[in-house]
């Protein structure tokens, strides 16, 4: 599974697909469609919108965010955030998800060479995304931030 998964900066090429983007109702309250969050982060420098490859067409989505609102000064430089991580729901249970995370941590290392964290804020009402991520190795720390939704967790990976 994990050799038909490739992360990819977002091209217009992708357009299409992420407009067809579905998810369930119960999963909008998690994260954002990419169609309504893709304007604002190519405008915004500490923004790049990701897609998920299948066999080259999008199934999944995601923004990694440096110096984001969930980064504490101290450790901006070396801190990324993923947010607005979805797998449409058509390719939801393929394991795309899991495949996905596994790769980012050498992902983000060619990306960016400062980064040596990766963290993300799950709401506390999504279990089965919290569990997804303590298996991939994400830790929870304790640390809580009020999101627009609520309570988030803030789970850490270190990858170097």
């Amino acid at each position: 599974m994990e050799n038909s998964i490739r992360l990819a900066l977002y091209h217009e090429q992708y357009d299409q697909d992420l407009d067809d983007f579905t998810l369930r109702g119960d999963q909008l309250q998690f994260t954002a469609m990419p169609a309504d969050v893709i304007d604002e982060a190519i405008q915004n420098p500490d923004k790049d919108p990701m897609v998920i490859l299948h066999e080259e067409k999008p199934v999944g989505f995601f923004i990694l965010h440096k110096n984001s609102e969930y980064v504490e000064d101290k450790d901006a430089s070396h801190t990324i955030l993923i947010r607005a991580l979805s797998i449409s729901m058509e390719h939801q249970g393929n394991g795309y998800a899991k495949a996905a995370m596994k790769a980012l941590p050498e992902f983000v290392l060619q990306l960016y060479r400062e980064i040596d964290e990766i963290i993300l804020a799950v709401n506390e009402r999504n279990i089965a995304a919290q569990q997804l991520y303590l298996k991939l190795g994400f830790l929870d720390r304790g640390v809580r931030k009020m999101g627009i939704h609520g309570q988030q967790l803030i789970l850490h990976n270190r990858i170097t």
